[in-house]
């Protein structure tokens, strides 16, 4: 029998203590088929739950249709409007069993596109939609032009058929960033004028998120609202676990400690537990031998992180390396050789991204990273 789950979505009685969120994001779409309804924006830290959480979201309401896209590391515009037609259409499909369109839309895409041009009048505007769409990938045509293209081609399908859409980008603010304000802005002015498809735009980058949906200057300025995950409360890390263990009170303190109550940890170091020593008598001294097994099992990960802020500057590893040890501008800039002006913009950067936080000082945001940092790298304080 499993006792933990990681690595992939937790569902069913491995997700817990997430209902008060479930229930909010589910009276916002309720409201959808009465033509009220409005967008998201589900802000959380990496590791606290945020993509089981929409895997765990019910949309079972008559004519809602949801779709899933994972934003994080997509490479361009025109992959991502390429996932949003094949993914809309798949969950089309799916929920309403119309093969039919399918088969339309199969016959349409082998016609050349003069031929696909002639038949607007012929057709419904969705497939030829779709059609030029995936004419337009092969052609190469600009990449915007195709996620506008997409876009409406949802829109178009759900005034067709009379359902509605609910597209949940999750980690946008990885793609949003790359991307850059303008594309933001005209992703918005598309969204402002669709009636039919509604968004969850989910992202750990909680700075980004927070003045995406707060600051008079960004375009989805009260457009958007915010449903925020953060770690378990302790509590629920005690009761879950000790359902699942027969564990020493002092080792339920250590196992709450080290893993931050983030919800991802809180689940691997259970599962190592549970095949390293086993259920029973479960002491401190296992807790933290396991808790080293888990930062070796994520070292790779970690290192990729790393390896990636890197690639954009190498600044950017030094001063995650620096934060973990000094919390002060002054400290770290000394740390890392910097002078002080020019730490404000790498500091911001990270913050937006979710990496480190802003509270007395800097610090890194998730506590098993920050404590494999230190583990692996020293950073020098005179």
């Amino acid at each position: 029998m499993e006792y933990f789950r990681y690595g992939r979505p937790v569902t069913g009685k491995y997700f817990v203590n997430r209902e008060k969120e479930l229930k909010k994001i589910r009276s916002i779409l309720s409201e959808i088929p009465k033509g009220g309804g409005n967008n998201i924006a589900l802000i959380g830290l990496r590791r606290t739950g945020k993509t089981s959480l929409l895997k765990n979201l019910k949309l079972d309401f008559e004519g809602v249709i949801p779709v899933f896209i994972d934003c994080y590391g997509m490479p361009s515009k025109a992959l991502l409007s390429h996932q949003l037609t094949d993914r809309a259409l798949k969950a089309y499909v799916e929920k309403t069993g119309d093969e039919a369109y399918r088969r339309k839309i199969e016959k349409m895409i082998k016609q050349k596109a003069s031929d696909i041009l002639n038949k607007i009048s012929e057709t419904e505007l969705s497939i030829v939609r779709y059609a030029s769409i995936r004419i337009g990938f092969r052609e190469g045509k600009d990449q915007q032009e195709l996620l506008d293209d997409a876009l409406n081609y949802i829109e178009n399908l759900a005034k067709e058929k009379g359902v509605y859409f609910v597209l949940m980008l999750d980690e946008f603010a990885d793609m949003a960033i790359r991307w850059g304000i303008e594309w933001v802005k005209r992703l918005r002015t598309v969204i402002q004028h669709q009636e039919k498809v509604f968004y969850i735009l989910s992202s750990s980058a909680v700075t980004y998120m927070t003045e995406l949906v707060y600051s008079k200057d960004s375009a989805f300025y009260r457009q958007l609202t915010p449903i925020k995950l953060g770690a378990f409360k302790e509590d629920v890390v005690r009761e879950y676990v000790n359902k699942r263990l027969r564990i020493e009170e002092e080792a339920l303190n250590g196992y709450a400690q080290l893993t931050g109550c983030f919800p991802d940890y809180m689940q691997r170091l259970g599962h190592i537990i549970m095949h390293t020593h086993g259920r029973k008598n479960v002491t401190l001294g296992d807790v933290k031998k396991c808790y080293e097994e888990m930062l070796w099992n994520l070292d790779s990960e970690f290192r990729q992180t790393v390896g990636r802020f890197n690639e954009k500057s190498a600044r950017y590893g030094e001063i995650i390396i620096a934060v973990a040890n000094n919390n002060r501008p002054s400290a770290i800039a000394k740390s890392t050789g910097m002078n002080l002006s020019s730490l404000p913009k790498y500091l911001e950067y990270l913050t937006d991204i979710g990496i480190i936080e802003k509270k007395d000082g800097y610090h890194l945001t998730d506590p098993v990273f920050e404590s494999w940092i230190k583990r692996n790298f020293v950073a020098s304080s005179v």
